[in-house]
Protein backbone atom coordinates (compact mmCIF):
# COMPACT_ATOMS: atom_id res chain seq x y z
CA UNK A 1 0.00 0.00 0.00
CA UNK A 2 1.07 3.63 -1.11
CA UNK A 3 0.84 6.33 1.69
CA UNK A 4 0.22 8.51 -1.23
CA UNK A 5 -2.44 6.66 -2.12
CA UNK A 6 -4.13 5.58 1.13
CA UNK A 7 -7.30 7.33 2.93
CA UNK A 8 -6.55 7.07 7.14
CA UNK A 9 -8.78 7.40 9.60
CA UNK A 10 -7.38 8.19 13.21
CA UNK A 11 -9.05 8.24 16.25
CA UNK A 12 -8.68 10.92 18.93
CA UNK A 13 -6.94 13.35 16.09
CA UNK A 14 -7.39 16.66 17.93
CA UNK A 15 -4.54 16.74 20.16
CA UNK A 16 -1.12 14.98 21.14
CA UNK A 17 0.13 12.23 18.90
CA UNK A 18 -3.40 12.19 17.10
CA UNK A 19 -2.91 15.71 15.98
CA UNK A 20 0.80 15.24 15.19
CA UNK A 21 -0.50 12.15 12.92
CA UNK A 22 -3.11 14.11 11.11
CA UNK A 23 -1.12 17.35 10.68
CA UNK A 24 1.78 14.86 8.64
CA UNK A 25 -0.55 12.64 7.30
CA UNK A 26 -2.56 15.43 6.04
CA UNK A 27 0.34 16.37 3.74
CA UNK A 28 1.49 12.67 2.52
CA UNK A 29 -1.65 10.73 2.67
CA UNK A 30 -4.46 10.82 0.14
CA UNK A 31 -7.28 11.62 2.47
CA UNK A 32 -7.52 11.65 5.92
CA UNK A 33 -10.52 11.61 8.20
CA UNK A 34 -10.38 12.48 12.25
CA UNK A 35 -12.74 10.91 14.63
CA UNK A 36 -12.91 13.41 18.04
CA UNK A 37 -15.22 14.67 20.90
CA UNK A 38 -13.95 18.02 21.66
CA UNK A 39 -15.88 20.36 19.55
CA UNK A 40 -13.05 22.85 19.84
CA UNK A 41 -10.53 20.80 18.56
CA UNK A 42 -13.14 19.66 15.46
CA UNK A 43 -13.26 23.34 14.27
CA UNK A 44 -9.48 24.04 14.84
CA UNK A 45 -9.03 20.72 12.14
CA UNK A 46 -11.80 22.05 10.12
CA UNK A 47 -10.59 25.93 9.64
CA UNK A 48 -6.95 24.48 9.04
CA UNK A 49 -7.59 21.67 6.69
CA UNK A 50 -11.18 22.68 5.08
CA UNK A 51 -10.57 20.12 2.10
CA UNK A 52 -7.67 17.57 3.02
CA UNK A 53 -9.22 16.57 6.03
CA UNK A 54 -12.70 15.54 7.36
CA UNK A 55 -13.58 15.92 10.56
CA UNK A 56 -16.12 13.77 12.72
CA UNK A 57 -17.59 14.33 16.04
CA UNK A 58 -17.50 11.18 17.92
CA UNK A 59 -17.22 9.53 20.71
CA UNK A 60 -15.04 6.54 20.61
CA UNK A 61 -15.74 4.92 24.18
CA UNK A 62 -19.68 5.16 23.00
CA UNK A 63 -20.26 2.18 20.25
CA UNK A 64 -23.74 4.31 18.94
CA UNK A 65 -21.19 7.22 18.48
CA UNK A 66 -19.25 5.25 16.88
CA UNK A 67 -21.90 3.57 14.41
CA UNK A 68 -22.98 7.11 13.67
CA UNK A 69 -19.69 8.74 12.79
CA UNK A 70 -19.11 5.68 10.55
CA UNK A 71 -22.32 6.20 8.70
CA UNK A 72 -21.65 9.80 8.38
CA UNK A 73 -18.01 9.20 6.76
CA UNK A 74 -19.15 6.40 4.08
CA UNK A 75 -22.00 8.89 3.55
CA UNK A 76 -18.95 11.67 2.33
CA UNK A 77 -17.26 9.19 0.25
CA UNK A 78 -14.47 8.03 2.68
CA UNK A 79 -13.49 4.55 2.53
CA UNK A 80 -10.85 4.28 5.40
CA UNK A 81 -8.00 1.57 3.96
CA UNK A 82 -5.73 2.49 7.71
CA UNK A 83 -7.57 2.88 10.55
CA UNK A 84 -5.33 3.89 12.95
CA UNK A 85 -6.70 3.92 16.44
CA UNK A 86 -4.87 6.64 18.72
CA UNK A 87 -7.75 7.66 20.78
CA UNK A 88 -6.83 7.49 24.66
CA UNK A 89 -6.15 8.68 28.05
CA UNK A 90 -2.97 8.42 30.39
CA UNK A 91 -4.19 8.06 34.20
CA UNK A 92 -1.24 7.50 36.79
CA UNK A 93 -2.89 5.88 40.40
CA UNK A 94 -1.38 3.24 43.11
CA UNK A 95 -4.38 0.37 43.46
CA UNK A 96 -3.71 1.25 47.26
CA UNK A 97 -2.63 5.21 47.91
CA UNK A 98 -1.18 4.14 51.29
CA UNK A 99 -0.23 7.99 51.89
CA UNK A 100 -4.06 9.18 52.12
CA UNK A 101 -6.52 8.44 54.80
CA UNK A 102 -9.13 8.44 52.62
CA UNK A 103 -10.31 7.20 49.36
CA UNK A 104 -6.94 4.67 49.65
CA UNK A 105 -7.69 1.71 46.65
CA UNK A 106 -7.68 2.89 43.19
CA UNK A 107 -10.82 4.97 41.99
CA UNK A 108 -13.34 2.40 40.17
CA UNK A 109 -14.75 5.08 38.32
CA UNK A 110 -11.43 6.35 36.58
CA UNK A 111 -10.98 2.74 36.00
CA UNK A 112 -13.90 2.53 33.63
CA UNK A 113 -12.74 5.62 32.23
CA UNK A 114 -9.58 4.74 31.39
CA UNK A 115 -10.55 1.65 30.46
CA UNK A 116 -13.50 2.23 28.05
CA UNK A 117 -10.98 5.30 26.07
CA UNK A 118 -7.77 3.26 25.57
CA UNK A 119 -9.79 -0.66 25.11
CA UNK A 120 -13.22 -0.54 24.35
CA UNK A 121 -12.61 1.88 21.96
CA UNK A 122 -9.90 0.30 19.59
CA UNK A 123 -12.64 -2.69 19.78
CA UNK A 124 -15.62 -0.54 19.14
CA UNK A 125 -13.72 1.13 15.66
CA UNK A 126 -12.10 -1.49 14.66
CA UNK A 127 -14.91 -4.19 14.34
CA UNK A 128 -16.87 -1.86 12.38
CA UNK A 129 -13.94 -0.39 10.35
CA UNK A 130 -13.04 -4.12 9.28
CA UNK A 131 -16.26 -5.20 8.91
CA UNK A 132 -16.30 -2.80 6.16
CA UNK A 133 -13.11 -3.80 4.68
CA UNK A 134 -14.51 -7.41 4.70
CA UNK A 135 -17.34 -6.47 3.05
CA UNK A 136 -15.13 -4.14 0.28
CA UNK A 137 -12.42 -6.71 -0.53
CA UNK A 138 -10.03 -4.26 1.16
CA UNK A 139 -6.66 -4.86 2.46
CA UNK A 140 -6.41 -2.45 5.30
CA UNK A 141 -3.98 -1.70 7.99
CA UNK A 142 -5.25 -1.27 11.63
CA UNK A 143 -2.53 0.69 13.97
CA UNK A 144 -3.08 1.14 17.11
CA UNK A 145 -1.53 3.01 19.69
CA UNK A 146 0.13 0.80 22.53
CA UNK A 147 2.85 1.79 25.15
CA UNK A 148 5.85 -0.36 27.26
CA UNK A 149 3.15 0.20 29.90
CA UNK A 150 1.84 -2.98 28.71
CA UNK A 151 4.41 -5.10 30.58
CA UNK A 152 3.50 -3.26 33.85
CA UNK A 153 4.25 0.31 34.97
CA UNK A 154 4.13 1.11 38.84
CA UNK A 155 0.85 3.24 39.56
CA UNK A 156 -0.57 2.87 36.24
CA UNK A 157 -2.82 -0.51 36.80
CA UNK A 158 -5.90 0.91 34.38
CA UNK A 159 -3.73 2.11 31.25
CA UNK A 160 -1.13 -1.04 31.62
CA UNK A 161 -4.04 -3.15 32.02
CA UNK A 162 -5.93 -1.27 28.79
CA UNK A 163 -2.29 -1.24 26.90
CA UNK A 164 -2.08 -4.99 27.63
CA UNK A 165 -4.81 -5.82 26.35
CA UNK A 166 -4.58 -3.83 23.17
CA UNK A 167 -1.27 -5.52 22.46
CA UNK A 168 -3.34 -9.00 22.80
CA UNK A 169 -6.44 -7.71 20.37
CA UNK A 170 -3.92 -7.11 17.79
CA UNK A 171 -2.63 -10.11 18.09
CA UNK A 172 -5.57 -12.05 17.83
CA UNK A 173 -7.06 -10.18 15.10
CA UNK A 174 -4.16 -10.83 13.19
CA UNK A 175 -4.28 -14.04 13.00
CA UNK A 176 -7.86 -14.53 12.94
CA UNK A 177 -7.59 -12.38 9.57
CA UNK A 178 -4.36 -12.37 8.19
CA UNK A 179 -5.20 -14.64 5.39
CA UNK A 180 -7.76 -12.48 4.11
CA UNK A 181 -5.16 -9.63 3.54
CA UNK A 182 -5.77 -7.42 6.89
CA UNK A 183 -3.31 -6.56 8.27
CA UNK A 184 -2.84 -5.54 12.61
CA UNK A 185 0.05 -3.57 13.82
CA UNK A 186 0.59 -2.25 17.59
CA UNK A 187 2.89 0.84 18.33
CA UNK A 188 3.89 0.81 21.77
CA UNK A 189 6.19 3.91 22.59
CA UNK A 190 7.93 4.85 26.00
CA UNK A 191 7.41 8.03 27.34
CA UNK A 192 6.42 10.60 24.86
CA UNK A 193 6.69 14.52 25.35
CA UNK A 194 3.17 15.35 24.66
CA UNK A 195 0.64 17.37 26.59
CA UNK A 196 -0.73 13.84 28.47
CA UNK A 197 2.62 12.85 29.40
CA UNK A 198 3.26 16.16 31.25
CA UNK A 199 -0.62 16.46 32.49
CA UNK A 200 -0.48 12.92 34.44
CA UNK A 201 3.12 13.07 35.65
CA UNK A 202 4.46 15.55 38.03
CA UNK A 203 7.72 17.26 36.87
CA UNK A 204 9.88 15.51 39.37
CA UNK A 205 8.51 12.09 37.86
CA UNK A 206 9.41 12.99 34.36
CA UNK A 207 13.39 14.64 35.68
CA UNK A 208 13.46 10.84 37.09
CA UNK A 209 12.46 8.96 33.96
CA UNK A 210 14.68 11.18 31.94
CA UNK A 211 17.48 10.26 33.82
CA UNK A 212 16.75 6.02 33.06
CA UNK A 213 16.20 6.88 29.71
CA UNK A 214 19.58 6.31 27.50
CA UNK A 215 18.67 9.66 25.32
CA UNK A 216 18.16 11.66 28.57
CA UNK A 217 14.76 13.08 27.46
CA UNK A 218 11.23 11.95 26.80
CA UNK A 219 10.28 10.15 22.78
CA UNK A 220 9.45 12.91 20.51
CA UNK A 221 6.02 12.28 18.44
CA UNK A 222 7.23 12.30 15.40
CA UNK A 223 9.16 8.97 15.84
CA UNK A 224 5.14 7.62 16.02
CA UNK A 225 4.49 9.06 12.36
CA UNK A 226 7.43 7.73 11.01
CA UNK A 227 6.71 4.03 12.64
CA UNK A 228 3.09 4.39 11.13
CA UNK A 229 4.37 5.33 7.58
CA UNK A 230 6.82 2.28 7.49
CA UNK A 231 3.71 0.19 8.84
CA UNK A 232 1.69 1.60 6.16
CA UNK A 233 4.25 0.97 3.04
Amino acid sequence: MKLDEAHVLITGGGRGIGRHLVNRLAGTAARVAVFERDAEACAALSAEFPDKVLVVPCDVTDVESVRSALQATYDAGFEPDVLVNNAGMIHSAPLVNMLSRQDRIHSVETWHQVIAANLHSVFYVTGQVVDRMISRRTKGLVISISSISANGNPGQSAYSAAKAGVNALTRTWAKELGAMGLRFVAIAPGFLDTPSTRAALSESIVARLQQQIPLRRLGDMESIFQSVHYAVE
